[in-house]
């Protein structure tokens, strides 16, 4: 099994906002110029945070939509205090930026089609993956709640895109009633060629393209969404089980990629409290968004 790709030492850039836009009813996608280039593969992130008096105690982790020279691409949702604040930044405003952390999805290295599986806030990655290594056989999928919720702009064919709820799709787009795997089974149907299946989302999402690549034979990997207080291992908050009693998982450290038979999604979920003595020291926040 390909294993996800190393990356090199995370650089702490000084930024500013070139522009901020709602792309969906529920999703932002924030523009910014870096003080220096960082290169950034699919799957990454980075962690964000203000300046000054505004700083939040912890950044927030946001994963990387597009990075092309000093210009850096994000996409996110408003879930509390610390997003909310992000929301608010104008152009102009200045950041600080730690990027790019974690492994990333591996590179294509053989002729198998891609199955890409994105839900919510887990487009940036195959975004990303699919711009730098996509080809026509590919087929790349997004799940939304519902029409509003897809940032139709960011889903050009060939993406195809899949609605809990039957409604608010926009005239001129299509939608497939269903989540993004039942999409994905319609899609493949049949299919005598193996695909490689790349998924990043809300866990229900991962653990379904997990079952679904392994009734098939197919490999997996999955970029976990987990809160972060640190983003490179050091507060030992981002845990995720590993199956047959093997070491608890550092999201930011042993991912956010990872091959989805490397994580057990029995115990996944679990107060991260539970994990706590797998560490020579206590869990830090499990954070990301919390009130700090």
């Amino acid at each position: 099994m390909t294993t996800p790709a190393a990356c090199p030492a995370p650089l702490r850039l000084c930024g500013s906002v070139v522009a901020q836009e709602p792309v969906s009813a529920s999703m932002l996608r924030l523009d910014l110029r870096l003080e220096a280039p960082a290169p950034a593969a699919p799957g990454q992130f980075c962690m964000l945070n203000l300046t000054g008096e505004t700083a939040m105690a912890l950044s927030r982790p946001l994963s990387i939509l597009a990075a092309d020279g000093d210009r850096l691409s994000l996409l996110y949702k408003v879930v509390g205090r610390g997003t909310r604040l992000l929301s608010e930044l104008v152009p102009g405003a200045p950041v600080r930026v730690l990027t790019p952390l974690g492994r990333a999805f591996p590179a294509r290295d053989d002729d198998r089609p891609r199955l890409l599986l994105a839900g919510g806030v887990g487009l940036p990655p195959l975004h990303l993956w699919h711009a730098v290594h996509g080809r026509e056989d590919d087929l790349p999928c997004f799940g939304a709640r519902d029409g509003a919720d897809a940032p139709w702009s960011l889903l050009p064919a060939p993406w195809r895109v899949s609605v809990d709820a039957d409604r608010d799709v926009p005239v001129g787009c299509t939608a497939t009633p269903g989540n993004v795997v039942e999409l994905a089974s319609s899609l493949t149907a049949g299919a005598e060629t193996p695909h490689a299946v790349l998924a990043c989302g809300p866990v229900p999402l991962l653990a379904a393209a997990a079952r679904f690549a392994a009734e098939r034979g197919w490999t997996c990997h999955v970029s976990l969404e987990e809160r972060m207080g640190c983003g490179y291992g050091v507060c030992r908050g981002c845990v995720a089980p590993a199956p047959d009693d093997a070491p608890w998982l550092l999201v930011c450290r042993d991912g956010p990629v990872l091959p989805a038979a490397e994580v057990d999604w029995d115990r996944f979920g679990l107060d991260p409290a539970a994990a706590a003595t797998a560490f020579t020291q206590p869990a830090c926040l499990r954070t990301g968004e919390e009130d700090a």
